[in-house]
């Protein structure tokens, strides 16, 4: 009787650690679409229509990721410094490097504190099948 019970309870552990896997927050950090073969990727409406970079991401199941900056609380998000400058025309607002997208937020009172350190690197990674 007790056995079954340690069982029910191993299982339903197994189940939370397999929730916690799938939606860790280390890996939700960035947004994109995620494929399991860099041609998919490259032939992906992210890379073609929206010029996203094919990026490796070291994962068995889906290797490559195409990033996305959408926009977040509001604030139109850009992939690069350029790209956010060329967007961000109004003269209240400035571009900021928020994690791996660049963000135009207001100038005034903006607490730069919140946002998170830059991933973006000084030039972009090409995409490559390797």
């Amino acid at each position: 009787m007790f056995l079954s019970y340690a069982a029910v309870a191993v299982f339903a552990f197994a189940i939370l650690l397999n929730i916690f896997y799938l939606y860790s927050p280390v890996e939700s950090a960035g947004t994109g679409f995620m494929y399991p073969l860099c041609e998919d990727c490259l032939k992906s409406e992210c890379h073609v229509k929206s010029q996203r970079p094919c990026m490796t991401r070291y994962d068995p199941q889906y290797n490559f990721t195409c990033y996305t900056c959408d926009p977040q609380d509001g604030n139109q998000q850009f992939y690069s410094e350029d790209e956010c400058k060329k967007g961000c025309t109004d003269a209240l607002k400035m571009c900021i490097c928020d994690a791996s997208c660049y963000m135009c937020i207001v100038k005034e009172g903006a607490d730069l504190s919140k946002y998170m350190k830059c991933t973006v690197p000084e030039q972009e990674e090409q995409p490559t099948c390797v």
